[in-house]
């Protein structure tokens, strides 16, 4: 089942904001840095705290303390703006791309989890009779060259027709092994199943390639270590950078999604990193600690907005004014409102209610008219006034006010009321109302 639009578009926005100060945070202090094995905990574990802490922070909302936010960042991360409901001048409905963004987003999901599931489906059907050889850790897989030297899983595909020294081979494969028995291909098919969760966000696609390159790093770091039974010069790191360089230039096989492939990718930043001797700054590792407690609380808080009220309506000279009630306490947070019948039958019943004004229309004045209001404790709209609306002829702005008012204040569905800690709270909501010229 989808989540509304307005829960959808909070959590992407949230999840948006953690996974670009996480990405901003390894590109400036991370990427240069030989913590190879510290980078990818760090690319395999941002993702999926931007998917799962959001949500888990609103069950926590209740026993949390409040703070006054900033307008501008709460309004970013917890606007509580409904989808933006059309009326055309010849009288017919068009519901706007956000009514459709849960949708939009399902489809999305479902296509990049289907093709992460048939690359794996075919991967197993072009390899499953070629030959095998179980060994400790791992099971080399013969390709007879109809695939480069490569891994996934425990499984290290191995190109029998390369033409290699023995000390060659020995380096390659300590390599594929290393790949394998570090788990690497659980990490990145991970990494791809939040990046399919996170598709809409930009930043998401930034840690795959990152991660295959961490892989890498810690897999040239196992082929140049020393091995007890080959000879002590066939480990060197001059060698090896060599074998990479000449690898690349051979290659001939395209791209291949999912397996680790030797002969692939990265070759100049990988022999440049094998190359380096710059010492691992531990400073840069521990920042991350107080960062994330910082984020993590301005998130964890509540965020308590309050607009500029509307101004008064216009009274006769003589008339007694009452005094104001205090204003209420209103969160912005979702937690359970709603009208009944959903966003689809909110939608539906301002579409009936709404008529194009012909003043407006004469005018040719056309534009979005947003309306705020209240709901309170008893499910009830309250205190409607109009925020915004588009630029034109007074009297047919006006018009165009009053009939986004009048449909808000009639609307015939009684809403249900925010609660919090067991009691019923107001709820401040906005709902844009366009009107578009045909």
């Amino acid at each position: 089942m989808l989540p509304p639009t307005s829960t959808l578009l909070s959590w992407l926005g949230q999840s948006t904001l953690l996974l670009g100060l996480a990405w901003l945070f390894y590109r400036q202090l991370l990427r240069q840095e030989r913590c190879f094995s510290y980078n990818r905990r760090f690319l395999l574990l941002a993702p999926w705290a931007a998917i799962l802490l959001p949500p888990f922070l609103v069950l926590l909302a209740p026993w949390l303390p409040t703070w006054q936010a900033a307008p501008a960042v709460a309004q970013l991360l917890y606007s509580r703006v409904l989808p933006v409901i059309t009326i055309s001048a010849d009288g017919g409905a068009v519901t706007g791309p956000v009514a459709w963004l849960p949708l939009l987003y399902g489809l999305g999901v479902g296509l990049g989890l289907s093709r992460l599931l048939g690359q794996v489906l075919h991967l197993w059907l072009t390899t499953r009779r070629w030959p095998r050889h179980l060994r400790p850790g791992y099971t080399l897989v013969l390709t007879g060259g109809l695939r480069p030297t490569g891994s996934f899983g425990r499984w290290v595909f191995w190109d029998d027709t390369a033409v290699l020294t023995e000390a060659e081979a020995a380096q390659v494969l300590r390599h594929e092994v290393a790949h394998a028995r570090q788990g690497h291909t659980t990490g990145r098919l991970a990494l791809e199943v939040a990046r399919v969760l996170l598709w809409p966000c930009p930043f998401v696609h930034l840690f795959p390639p990152a991660l295959e390159l961490t892989h890498e790093f810690l897999a040239d770091e196992a082929a140049i270590r020393p091995d007890p039974t080959t000879r002590p010069t066939s480990g060197t790191t001059e060698n090896y950078a060599a074998l990479l360089a000449r690898a690349a230039l051979r290659q001939l096989h395209p791209d291949l999604p999912l397996t680790h492939s030797f002969t692939q990718s990265f070759t100049l930043t990988r022999i440049r990193m094998l190359t380096s001797h710059s010492p691992v700054r531990r400073w840069k590792q521990r920042l991350a600690l107080p960062l994330s407690l910082a984020l993590l609380g301005l998130l964890a808080c509540e965020k308590a907005v309050e607009l500029p009220p509307p101004p008064p309506p216009a009274l006769p000279t003589n008339a007694q004014l009452a005094p104001p009630p205090p204003p209420p306490a209103l969160l912005t947070q979702e937690q359970g409102p709603g009208y009944p019948g959903g966003q689809t039958q909110l939608m539906a019943d301002i579409f009936k209610l709404v008529k194009y004004p012909a003043v407006a229309k004469d005018a040719k004045v056309a534009g979005s008219v947003f309306v705020q209001f209240i709901v309170s404790e008893q499910g009830l709209i309250r205190n409607a006034t109009v925020v915004k609306a588009p630029k034109g002829p007074a009297a047919a702005v006006a018009a165009l006010k009053a009939e986004a008012l009048t449909a808000v204040n009639n609307l015939p569905g009684r809403w249900t009321p925010c609660q919090r800690n067991g009691q019923l709270i107001e709820t401040r909501y906005t709902i844009p109302i366009s009107f578009a010229l045909k």
